[in-house]
C-alpha cells in the first residue's frame, strides 16, 4: 500500500523531496566530519608543538641542570612563554625536587603536588626526560591549555548549523528549479511521442513502474523502440566493432616506433604511419615513393629481395640495411596481408641499438681484460660477475663473504650506509689469494645507479699492490741507511741540490762522533750499532721536520738545514743532546761530536762534493781545536772559524 502510494505521488514531489533531503543530510554529515577532522588536527598540532617545545627545552636545560644553574633554568623556561597556550612549565630533578617553574595558570586552575587541577579549562600535559649522555638529570613537564581548540570547535559547530540552514534553503530552491527544468520538457516529450504512436510505429514493451510523467514517457518510448530495436542493435553492434577495431589499429600504428607502410600491387603506398613519415623525412624520401626508398638503402642485393618479396606477396624478416649517406642502420621485414594481396612493410632504426651493443661488447672486453681484479655485486652482495684477473687471483666465488678478507671488508651497516651516501669507498687491506698467500691490496667500491638514482649494484676493484710495495721497499733501501733508517748519501745529495735549486739558503752540518772507535773497542760492535741508532734519534729531535738528517758512513752524519736565520742555536742543540749520558744494556758509552758547518747561500755556485768537502774540513778544524765543538767554513777561504 505504501509503495503504491509513493508510486502515485506527483513527479514534482518525488523529484524535490529526495534532492532536498540528500543535500541537507550530506551538508550536515560533511560539516560534522570537517569539524571532527579540524578538531583532531588542532589537537594533534598542539601535541606536536608541545613535544617539540619539550624536546628543545630538555636539550637546552641539560647544562643548567647539570651545573645547578637555576637562573639559566628559569631563563630557558621564560623563553617558552611566547606560546599563548602554555599554562605552566616545571623542571624537576631526578629525586623529584623542583628545579625551576613557570606558572601562567588561569583563574580556575591551581597546583596540587606535581600536577595541576582545573575546574573548567581543558589542558594536556607532556613530559620529557633531561639527559646527559646515558644519565637522566631530571624531567620537564609542560601543561598546554586546550581552550583555544574547544572555542574553535564551538565556532565551527555554530557555523555548521547556520550553513546547514542556509544550504538547506538553497537546496529546496534548487530542487524547485530542477523540477521546472525537467518535468515540463518531459511532458512536452510525452505529447510528441504520443503523436509517433498514432503514426503506427509499434514494438515490444518494457515494464512501467510509475504512473507519472516518466511512466507515460516510458509507455510511448516502448512503442517507438519495439519497431527499431532489432535493427538498431544490429547496426550499433556492427558499427561499434568496426570503430573499435579501426581505432585500436590506428592507435597501435600511430604509437609504434617502427615505420609501417602498406604496399598495394604495383608498389603503390596506400598507408604509412607517423614513424614511417618521420624516418623517411630524415632520409630525404617521399613516403609515397617506394622506389626512392629502395634506391637509397644498401646493400642493393638485399633491397632486391625486399622488392621481390613484396611483388610475390611473400614474408621476409630480419634483413639489415644501412643508409649510404648517414650510415643509419635499419631492420626491414615484409608481411603479406590477406586483403587484395597487399603487403605490410616494416622498418626499424636500430642504429642506437647497434651502437649500444658494440659498446656493451667493448665494455665486457675491457672488464674481462683488465689487469685489476674486478667484481660486480648485487645489493645483497651476491657476485654477479668476475673478470679473469679476479678468478686468477682469488678463485671463483658466488658471494662476497666467501672471499678471505678482514673485518673491514665485511660490509657492515655503517660501511654500506657511507657507500650509498658517497657513491664510492676505498681502503687498504690484505687478502688471501687462491694460492693461500697474503696480498696487500687496494679496494675501491663504486655504486651503480639506475635512472631514478637508486643503487642497483656495486663494482669492486681490487688492485694487487705487491709489486708497488716491493718497488717502494727497494727504493727505501736505495735511499736510506739500513741501520738507523736515516737518509743515506745518495738521498742527502738529492735533497741538498733540490733545496739549492729552489733558491733556499742551506746550512750543511758535517757531524763526526768523538770517541766512537773507543766505544766499539770497549763495548763491542753491537753496543756501537745501538749507539748509532740513539744518535740518529737525537739528531732528528734537534732539527725541524722540513730539515734532513743523513748518515754518510760509520760515525759521520750530515744535517741539511733550510732557510735558518741563525745556525749556531742548532749546532749548540746538537752538541748538547749528543753529550748527554747514554745507557745501552748497562753500558755507559761516552761520546761527543765535532761539527763542521758550511753555509751554501742561494745563488752561490758549487757542487755537492765541494760543499761536503768544505764542511768536512771545518769539522776537522773543530776536532783539532779540542772536539765537542763546531767550526764554520769561511766562504772563499780554506780556513774555518771555530766556536
Amino acid at each position: 500500500m505504501n509503495r503504491r502510494w509513493i508510486n502515485s505521488l506527483p513527479l514534482r514531489v518525488k523529484l524535490i523531496m529526495p534532492i532536498w533531503l540528500l543535500l541537507t543530510l550530506g551538508i550536515a554529515v560533511v560539516g560534522l566530519a570537517v569539524t571532527h577532522i579540524v578538531s583532531k588536527n588542532l589537537d594533534q598540532s598542539l601535541l606536536s608543538r608541545t613535544e617539540i617545545m619539550a624536546n628543545g627545552a630538555a636539550s637546552n636545560l641539560t647544562a643548567a641542570l647539570a651545573f645547578e644553574d637555576r637562573a639559566t633554568g628559569r631563563e630557558q623556561l621564560a623563553a617558552l612563554s611566547y606560546d599563548p597556550d602554555l599554562m605552566a612549565a616545571r623542571v624537576t630533578r631526578v629525586d623529584g625536587s623542583e628545579f625551576a617553574n613557570l606558572m601562567r595558570l588561569p583563574d580556575d586552575c591551581f597546583t596540587m603536588g606535581a600536577g595541576i587541577i582545573c575546574s573548567k579549562t581543558p589542558f594536556t600535559k607532556v613530559s620529557r626526560s633531561i639527559s646527559l649522555g646515558t644519565d637522566v638529570l631530571g624531567h620537564i613537564d609542560l601543561f598546554m591549555s586546550r581552550s583555544a581548540i574547544v572555542n574553535e570547535r564551538n565556532r565551527l559547530i555554530l557555523f555548521l548549523a547556520l550553513g546547514t540552514v542556509l544550504l538547506s534553503l538553497f537546496s529546496w530552491m534548487f530542487a524547485q528549479l530542477l523540477h521546472r527544468i525537467v518535468s515540463y520538457p518531459l511532458a512536452s516529450l510525452h505529447r510528441s511521442m504520443s503523436n509517433m504512436i498514432r503514426l503506427g510505429i509499434h514494438g515490444h514493451t518494457i515494464p512501467i513502474y510509475h504512473n507519472d510523467e516518466l511512466g507515460r514517457l516510458t509507455d510511448c518510448f516502448n512503442d517507438l523502440v519495439s519497431s527499431l530495436e532489432a535493427r538498431d542493435k544490429q547496426l550499433n553492434a556492427t558499427f561499434k566493432q568496426l570503430e573499435e577495431k579501426n581505432s585500436y589499429i590506428n592507435q597501435v600504428l600511430d604509437t609504434m616506433d617502427q615505420g609501417v607502410m602498406v604496399i598495394a600491387p604495383g608498389d603503390l603506398v596506400t598507408y604509412y604511419n607517423p614513424a614511417a613519415a618521420a624516418h623517411l623525412a630524415q632520409l630525404g624520401c617521399d613516403p609515397n615513393d617506394l622506389g626512392q626508398l629502395l634506391q637509397i638503402l644498401e646493400p642493393s642485393s638485399v633491397m632486391h629481395q625486399v622488392s621481390n618479396a613484396i611483388d610475390a606477396h611473400q614474408p621476409l624478416t630480419g634483413l639489415e640495411l644501412h643508409h649510404r649517406h648517414t650510415n643509419r642502420l635499419f631492420r626491414v621485414s615484409t608481411h603479406p596481408m590477406a586483403t587484395a594481396k597487399h603487403s605490410l612493410l616494416q622498418f626499424e632504426d636500430i642504429t642506437q641499438q647497434h651502437v649500444a651493443e658494440q659498446r656493451r661488447k667493448m665494455a665486457e672486453y675491457i672488464f674481462d681484460q683488465s689487469k685489476d681484479a674486478t667484481l660486480v655485486l648485487s645489493r645483497t652482495l651476491v657476485i654477479e660477475a668476475q673478470n679473469a684477473a679476479c678468478i686468477r687471483l682469488f678463485g671463483q666465488h658466488r658471494h662476497w663473504s666467501e672471499l678471505s678478507v678482514d673485518q673491514h671488508l665485511r660490509f657492515g651497516r655503517p660501511e654500506v650506509k657511507a657507500l650509498l651516501s658517497n657513491g664510492s669507498h676505498q681502503w687498504q687491506t690484505h687478502m688471501l689469494s687462491a694460492l693461500g698467500t697474503s696480498l696487500p691490496c687496494q679496494i675501491s667500491v663504486r655504486t651503480l645507479t639506475n635512472r631514478q638514482g637508486k643503487t642497483e649494484a656495486f663494482v669492486v676493484s681490487i688492485i694487487d699492490q705487491s709489486a708497488a710495495m716491493e718497488i717502494k721497499r727497494l727504493n727505501h733501501l736505495a735511499n736510506h741507511d739500513p741501520l738507523t733508517g736515516l737518509a743515506n748519501r745518495v738521498r742527502a745529495q738529492k735533497q741538498l741540490l733540490r733545496s739549492h735549486d729552489m733558491g733556499w739558503d742551506v746550512h750543511v752540518l758535517f757531524v763526526d762522533l768523538d770517541g766512537f772507535k773507543m766505544v766499539n773497542d770497549q763495548f763491542g760492535h753491537r753496543v756501537g750499532d745501538e749507539l748509532l741508532k740513539v744518535v740518529a734519534r737525537r739528531l732528528l729531535a734537534s732539527v725541524a721536520q722540513s730539515d734532513m738528517v743523513a748518515r754518510l758512513s760509520g760515525d759521520e752524519f750530515l744535517l741539511i738545514i733550510n732557510n735558518a736565520a741563525e745556525i749556531e742555536p742548532v749546532a749548540e742543540r746538537v752538541l748538547h743532546k749528543l753529550s748527554q749520558s747514554i745507557i745501552i744494556d748497562g753500558a755507559r758509552p761516552q761520546i761527543s761530536a765535532s761539527i763542521g758547518i758550511r753555509h751554501w747561500r742561494a745563488g752561490e755556485s758549487g757542487t755537492f762534493n765541494a760543499i761536503i768537502e768544505q764542511a768536512d774540513k771545518a769539522m776537522y778544524a773543530a776536532k783539532e781545536a779540542g772536539k765537542n765543538r763546531y767550526a764554520m767554513a769561511i766562504e772563499g777561504s780554506q780556513e774555518s772559524s771555530v766556536s
